[in-house]
């Protein structure tokens, strides 16, 4: 049986309790398209359906948590997690053509881009909920059978496949980062 997610902005999504939920351009506004996906074990429990809602519902504000999150990383290279995003933005700096990083960075000279402005050019590219099993390392054991959420930000995903994910628990504290592809 269908039910509705009890979302404002997206008052129209539909879930099949205990079946995921994979929607390949969910656009809000006018903001550009992104992958939303909840898994099985997530839509079996009402409780984390109602904070799925709630993040769609107020997923400019996590955008913008997850954003202020990277820039103090990259701004204090005693954080663990700086060296990973220091190399997520030198990747793209230094192994891409000048060309495709004009056009994905809207600017003629890409190189003189700081990593604090490249982490306000980070897009979202899909917001999910799962279980933390599968997603997060040991060091998160407690965090294994609970709901978490996971934002992918990328730059213009016609140019890089590389994503700066956060993991985020179920009350929207940032866990941890990674760099995927």
């Amino acid at each position: 049986m269908m039910k509705q997610i009890p979302s404002r902005k997206f008052p129209s999504l539909e879930y099949t309790p205990g079946e995921s939920i994979w929607i390949d351009n969910l656009m809000p506004g006018n903001q550009i398209p992104f992958y939303f996906n909840v898994s099985e074990k997530i839509t079996q429990n009402e409780s984390a359906i109602a904070r799925v809602s709630h993040a769609l519902d107020h997923m400019d504000e996590l955008v913008n948590k997850a954003r202020a999150h990277l820039r103090d990383i990259i701004q204090n290279t005693k954080d663990p997690s700086h060296k990973l995003l220091h190399d997520f933005f030198a990747f793209h700096l230094l192994e891409m053509d000048d060309e495709s990083l004009k056009v994905m960075f809207g600017m003629e000279q890409p190189g003189t881009l700081s990593e604090l402005e490249m982490v306000d050019l980070l897009m979202l590219k899909s917001l999910g909920s799962s279980l933390g099993e599968g997603w997060l390392g040991s060091n998160f054991e407690k965090e294994l059978k609970k709901q978490i959420f996971i934002m992918d930000f990328t730059f213009d995903p016609e140019y890089t496949d590389q994503l700066v994910v956060v993991y985020l628990d179920a009350n929207y504290n940032i866990l941890t980062i990674s760099h995927e592809s």
